[in-house]
């Protein structure tokens, strides 16, 4: 028997009440009794009043446009692909504006970044980029894509308003990419960036995540990027998610968390550093000030270097205590962590309405977005529970 008054304090004790089966993280919770069967735990549950499970430190919106992909990345989604969702549940351009409203108007969250699945895919993108870009709730528009369909649309979604844009590369290499993707074209990619620049995107950033035995002996070559370009490539920790798969050859374990376990695929950020420093010297650290966007990269620069090289360590050093987003589905559901959420639903409130009554709807989905962020978890888990292209990454 545990007495209801011990506070455990573990980073990730696990108990089980085997007559129920109920597990409990207790890393998640502060200050509330438990009761797990026969065992009453007294722990701490989260002030939603501090820290990232306030609405006030929210700074950007993630908004999944589609779920739709032109690629079937290995650690994303299965070779097969997953079942896309019918179009009538997408959310709307105009339903996607009205959220991008309120939560610029009442909570000053005025950073938007468009993902997808592919956001390129979903028809009328550059509508979409021009609709938000003129609402005057924004002030700062990027978008995250594969770069396949760049080449045609850098320079009509710079027209339309969009400020900048993350391009997804895990390889450098035509074949290796070929395999990563299993669709993609590394040279249609490689023209798509350059067309950005062209066009005036002037923050442009470039996403690697490193895999063991699948791109990590290529880190170095990703910094040497950074040396002639204006351009941040930024190293990413490999995250399971959903039912994806680890290794271009299939074999790997389904959900990527076994893989992770035995170290056969992760790479931690310090071995990723070591081997670009081993080549091209100590990095430079740079004042993260200085650098376009919120995201949680640590960044530096190459000596020399006129770009710069960043490192995203969301499983080796979890930034969990200083997130500043919330995500949008491309079904209308907010979602408070990427790997497990936390969720509201909110197409009820942009569909359930009558017309005329847009504050009200404006006023229910802030206080939705202030729901959501209270149920971020103080640490996330180790396996998420969605596929990367439902969520937007």
């Amino acid at each position: 028997m545990v007495n209801e008054d011990c506070v455990w304090t573990l980073p990730n004790v696990i108990i089980w009440d085997m007559a129920s089966m109920w597990q409990f993280h207790l890393r998640r919770w502060r200050c509330e009794t438990v009761q797990c069967g026969t065992v009453k735990l007294r722990v701490h549950s989260p002030n939603p009043e501090n820290g990232p499970r306030s609405i006030g430190a929210v700074k950007v919106l993630r908004i999944s446009v589609t779920d739709r992909c032109n690629y079937r990345c290995v650690y994303c989604m299965p070779a097969d692909g997953v079942a896309w969702l019918p179009k009538d549940e997408l959310l709307t351009f105009e339903e996607i504006a009205a959220v991008a409203g309120a939560a610029s108007r009442i909570h000053g969250i005025r950073r938007f970044k468009l993902t997808g699945g592919e956001p390129t895919l979903r028809r009328g993108i550059v509508d979409l980029v021009y609709l938000l870009s003129r609402t005057g709730a924004v002030d700062d528009l990027s978008l995250t894509t594969n770069g396949q369909l760049l080449p045609d649309l850098a320079r009509p979604l710079r027209e339309a308003g969009l400020d900048r844009i993350t391009v997804s590369l895990d390889s450098l290499r035509p074949d290796r990419f070929l395999k990563i993707t299993r669709t993609g074209d590394l040279a249609t990619v490689l023209r798509g960036i350059d067309r950005a620049v062209d066009a005036g995107i002037d923050s442009i950033k470039i996403n690697c995540v490193v895999m063991r035995g699948v791109n990590d002996d290529e880190a170095a070559d990703f910094a040497r990027l950074t040396l002639d370009r204006p351009v941040t490539v930024r190293f990413i920790e490999y995250m399971p998610l959903g039912e994806s798969a680890v290794a271009v050859d299939e074999i790997g374990p389904r959900g990527g968390c076994g893989a992770q376990q035995r170290g056969d695929v992760f790479v931690a950020e310090d071995e990723i550093r070591s081997r670009i420093e081993g080549e091209m010297g100590e990095l430079e650290p740079v004042d993260r000030a200085t650098e376009s966007g919120v995201g949680p990269a640590v960044v530096y620069r190459v000596p020399g270097a006129v770009g710069r090289v960043g490192f995203i360590s969301a499983m080796s050093k979890p930034f969990c205590s200083t997130c500043n987003r919330l995500r949008l589905t491309a079904t209308g559901v907010l979602r408070s962590c990427l790997f497990e959420g936390g969720e509201v639903d909110i197409k009820p409130i942009l569909r359930g309405h009558s017309p005329g009554a847009a504050d009200d709807v404006a006023d229910q989905l802030a206080q939705a977005m202030v729901d959501c962020v209270r149920l971020k978890p103080e640490t996330h888990s180790y396996h998420g529970n969605e596929q990367m292209s439902r969520i937007g990454g």
